[in-house]
């Protein structure tokens, strides 16, 4: 007898599957709603950076010149220390991003999709959790609502939305790969 590898044909067979193009622009709507209350951050510090990009650099790539040091030169005053992202959670200007975003800053700029640009005051930080609200002065701004994220089940799409490195508006998608997993904060 013939040894057949193949399951035999199921006529009542179903199959999970998902329409690729709808979900495709459910993504264009959820970016279109949201971009515009994702913002960048910018932080300005009297403090010195600890590495420059030139160490960043020669630490994956090496010193291409050899051993020869370069003289270590930081970004002008007005250049910031640091980068990163918020979400504007009410029309009245409040914003939350991670406190290491904005730790250590003497001041904190913060730019809408719009390009338009603002200073930040913070309300409050939780090194402990990382999470940082500041404020800008400012009405009728788009803003993100908060969801119950008890109601996110397991295999979910989920978006992410932020400016990585000063890249502006950056959206890219995942999945719900866990849930009720304790992270030791301490």
């Amino acid at each position: 007898s013939e040894l057949n590898y193949f399951a035999p044909k199921n006529s009542d067979a179903k199959f999970a599957s998902f329409n690729t193009a709808g979900m495709g622009d459910d993504f264009v709507k959820v970016s279109k709603m949201t971009v515009p209350a994702v913002v960048s951050i910018k932080n300005y510090s009297d403090r010195k950076s600890s590495r420059s990009d030139q160490d960043m650099f020669d630490l994956f790539f090496g010193n291409p010149f050899g051993n020869q040091q370069q003289q270590q030169q930081q970004p002008p005053k007005d250049m910031p220390k640091g980068m990163g992202s918020g979400v504007i959670i009410s029309p009245d200007g409040y914003i939350i991003s991670n406190n290491h975003v904005v730790a250590g800053a003497t001041k904190l700029e913060v730019v809408l999709s719009n390009k338009k640009s603002y200073i930040a005051n913070v309300v409050g930080t939780d090194p402990t959790t990382d999470i940082a609200l500041l404020k800008i002065e400012e009405k009728g701004l788009p803003y993100s609502n908060f969801a119950n994220s008890d109601n996110v089940e397991v295999g979910q799409w989920v978006l992410a939305i932020g400016n990585p490195l000063g890249l502006n508006s950056t959206v890219t998608a995942g999945i719900v790969s866990a849930k009720g997993r304790n992270i030791d904060l301490l």
